[in-house]
């Protein structure tokens, strides 16, 4: 699952959980911010006294392709951890869209971009949560970074609606070359519906479970 800042991913994987769980099917999430996680990803124990809000400040600092290298490599060790998982329905919650799209447009080696994102694990299917950056920025209510806002240190809104705008043209691009499944993800309730119609033929479930029997009274 990709898209631009503020498509409601994380909303999206709660849902998901909840209708997979309901199916009787397993199901695993996997993120690259769970390198904050040490009994999840004991590797990345190095990062111990940082926290998630710094190193998205950090990363806006870091110059290319150092900032490419390091995205690529939290993207390449999720997806490495995605492969290697064995429930019945396995989510990536970030691929390397969003990353890959902004370091193209901040002047980043396309050499480089290409190569690591040959590198990363591939996955059955990409699906593309798409909105407008309008609605982006209603839904994150000012709790915006400089990395979404394009490295301003000052997250003006402005910046925020340019750089989305320029990514979400990329990364559309993107989707209608490769073939991906894409949600317009304007209300939550929708895009939940779109992702189950798409998910239950592969998974050989019903995109709206029934409720569960209930016996009938026995009778006098």
């Amino acid at each position: 699952m990709d898209g631009p800042d503020g498509a409601g991913k994380s909303t999206q994987v709660k849902r998901l959980r909840s209708w997979a769980e309901s199916q009787g099917l397993s199901f695993r999430v996997v993120g690259k911010w769970q390198v904050f996680e040490e009994a999840e990803v004991p590797e990345a124990r190095f990062l111990r006294g940082t926290t998630l809000d710094e190193l998205r400040v950090c990363i806006a600092e870091m110059p290319n392709p150092a900032r490419m290298l390091f995205l690529g490599w939290l993207n390449t060790f999720a997806a490495e951890r995605a492969r290697a998982a064995d429930e019945d329905l396995v989510v990536l919650d970030g691929y390397w869209v969003k990353h890959a799209a902004t370091e193209l447009l901040a002047g980043c080696p396309k050499e480089l971009v290409d190569a690591i994102v040959g590198a990363i694990a591939p996955v059955d299917n990409v699906v593309f949560f798409d909105v407008t950056p309008e609605e982006a920025l209603r839904r994150k209510k000012g709790d915006i970074t400089p990395y979404e806002c394009g490295r301003d240190p000052e997250c003006r809104p402005e910046r925020f609606l340019a750089h989305q705008a320029a990514t979400r043209d990329v990364m559309l691009e993107w989707a209608g070359q490769h073939g991906w499944d894409v949600v317009r993800a304007n209300t939550a309730e929708a895009a939940a519906q779109q992702l189950r119609k798409l998910l239950a033929p592969k998974l050989g479930v019903e995109v709206n479970p029934r409720p569960a029997a209930v016996d009938a009274p026995a009778g006098p």
